[in-house]
């Protein structure tokens, strides 16, 4: 669906219009100027879609991007129960638990 040029309402700055959309981000012009907003995060939050099929559309879109950070969190953590366990992931990084780090492990067998 095209976003450009649907209406949306702002809770405190009203009603808008989408200029740009890539996909990340939403451009929407206010009566006191234009104003950046992550999409599809601040929908429902702060910003609501005029249009019915829009807001489907949205809905859409948020409930893809939380199945993103689900499985992106599952991830990271089966990532930080193998670097706790000492068991190499090759070509990944591991999530040190307790340092909050980022922890690059060496593939033994790359050298290989």
């Amino acid at each position: 669906m095209e976003m450009i040029g649907q209406i949306v309402r702002h809770k405190t700055l009203g009603e808008g219009t989408v200029e740009k959309a890539d996909g990340k981000y939403l451009s929407i012009r206010f009566g006191c100027g234009v104003k950046t907003f992550v999409y599809p995060d601040t929908f429902g939050k702060f910003l609501t879609a005029a249009d019915p099929a829009f807001a489907k559309q949205v809905e859409r879109d948020q409930d893809a991007g939380r199945c993103e950070k689900e499985r992106t969190a599952a991830r990271r953590l089966e990532e930080a129960k193998c670097f706790s366990r000492g068991i190499v992931i090759p070509g990944r990084a591991a999530q040190a638990e307790d340092e909050g780090q980022s922890v690059y492990v060496k593939d033994d067998d790359a050298d290989n």
